[in-house]
């Protein structure tokens, strides 16, 4: 319910602080079946909402594992469709709890949804690609292993400012990548 809520006033926010968003291949907004988004992550939060209001399909998001060690936060956070998922920095002893995180990826999948990846792991704002972390490979991999029939999809998201009220904001998507790729 709150997903939703909040979805709707994204949607109104986002035409208002992006003045164009371009789309190369805007049919894959359309897009049915299990997906993996592995995104670039230029511009912290806002990455995450704008993928949520353009496609009409709700998008989990994977986000930082430290923002859910308050129980209310955490409440409010899952509800937004947000999922855990712990980076080193964060204390080794949380890595496990990565596992249950992909867990819930792949009951997503199952039923044909979409879940965002942040394939460099960290937020900064640079015009340029990072290196990418393992997770993106790792649950792609484990959910083929599991039989589910899961296209990943490179995204690259670029704004014309990283500051500026009324930006540029462009979406590049790649092609699928399935199991037959590999």
């Amino acid at each position: 319910m709150l997903y939703s809520i909040v979805k709707i006033i994204a949607r109104l926010a986002i035409k208002i602080y992006c003045r164009n968003i371009i789309v190369n291949k805007k049919e894959i907004l359309q897009h049915n079946g299990p997906l993996l988004l592995a995104v670039n992550h230029p511009n912290s939060f806002l990455d995450a909402i704008i993928f949520c209001t353009l496609f009409d399909k709700p998008v989990y998001s994977l986000a930082r594992g430290d923002a859910f060690k308050n129980n209310f936060f955490a409440k409010v956070l899952y509800s937004l469709k947000l999922l855990p998922v712990y980076r080193v920095s964060e204390g080794v002893e949380n890595l496990e709890e990565n596992y249950k995180t992909f867990e819930e990826c792949k009951k997503i999948f199952k039923q044909n949804g979409i879940v965002l990846i942040f394939s460099e792991g960290r937020c900064v704002n640079e015009w340029h690609l990072r290196p990418l972390k393992k997770g993106t490979a790792r649950l792609a991999i484990s959910s083929w292993q599991d039989g589910i029939d899961l296209k990943v999809l490179p995204v690259g998201i670029n704004y014309s400012s990283f500051k500026k009220f009324g930006k540029n904001l462009h979406i590049f998507f790649g092609d699928f990548i399935t199991l037959k790729n590999i």
